[in-house]
């Protein structure tokens, strides 16, 4: 029967126990504390990068990432708060879309991360009304000002139309708020209505189903920006 040695421990995925011993192989484990568990995680990451560094296979990094998260549920955060902080570095510094090599080396005494960005990584400023994407749904016509890219917090959009959006949606993630620049309507939030003219604002917060009516001109602001997979159709609406 063979020994094992600590060379022969490592981390492995919650099921594999349970694998192993259900195809008949016997084998050996224990639970670790969260501190004892994250220094195995450590050295596991270590083990996933050299394996796809040798294999070039996708499917390594899938298990690079898994180890990545719960390292960082140990280290007290959340994907949530990864993915943010992975975000707010990209607009700081970029992604690695351009693939770029740096040929010349900074001085040790002004590191890369304390050069401000360059000039082409500055976001947007202006967007312009013929560059937006203009549709029509619902009975709106809607020029779409697409600044997600630039300002994921937040996207506007022109909207005119005669009668009103034909159609009661849910936004599962934005809030929706509309500044009525001309014309009056109707808001029908959770089957309450609220009259709007111009010059007013109305605030529809996410998770509550609606639609509107009316003959309007308006700007729409969508917090977070507007993402279609967060949207759910509940009914078409005869105006």
């Amino acid at each position: 029967m063979k020994s094992f040695t600590e060379s022969d421990h490592k981390a492995v995925r919650d099921r594999i126990p349970e694998i192993l011993q259900s195809s008949g192989k016997g084998c050996a484990f224990k639970e670790l504390s969260d501190p004892e568990f994250l220094i195995e995680l450590e050295n596991k990451l270590e083990e996933e990068l050299a394996e796809y560094l040798e294999s070039k296979e996708v499917e390594e990094l899938v298990d690079l990432l898994e180890v990545i998260y719960r390292i960082t549920e140990l280290k007290g955060f959340s994907k949530e708060s990864l993915e943010s902080l992975r975000l707010k570095k990209r607009q700081e510094w970029g992604g690695f879309e351009k693939n770029l090599l740096l040929l010349d080396i900074p001085d040790e005494k002004y590191p890369y991360h304390e050069f401000p960005a360059a000039p082409e990584e500055f976001p947007r400023i202006v967007f312009r009304p013929e560059k937006s994407e203009v549709i029509k749904k619902h009975g709106v016509s809607m020029r779409i000002y697409t600044t997600k890219e630039d300002c994921p917090s937040a996207a506007i959009l022109y909207q005119e139309t005669d009668t009103g959006h034909a159609e009661e949606f849910v936004h599962k993630k934005s809030n929706f708020l509309y500044y009525i620049l001309e014309g009056s309507g109707t808001w029908v939030v959770e089957d309450r209505e609220f009259e709007g003219r111009a010059g007013d604002v109305i605030v529809v917060p996410s998770g509550k189903r609606f639609w509107f009516r009316g003959n309007l001109k308006q700007i729409c602001i969508t917090t977070p920006s507007w993402e279609e997979k967060y949207e759910r159709h509940i009914r078409d609406i005869e105006l």
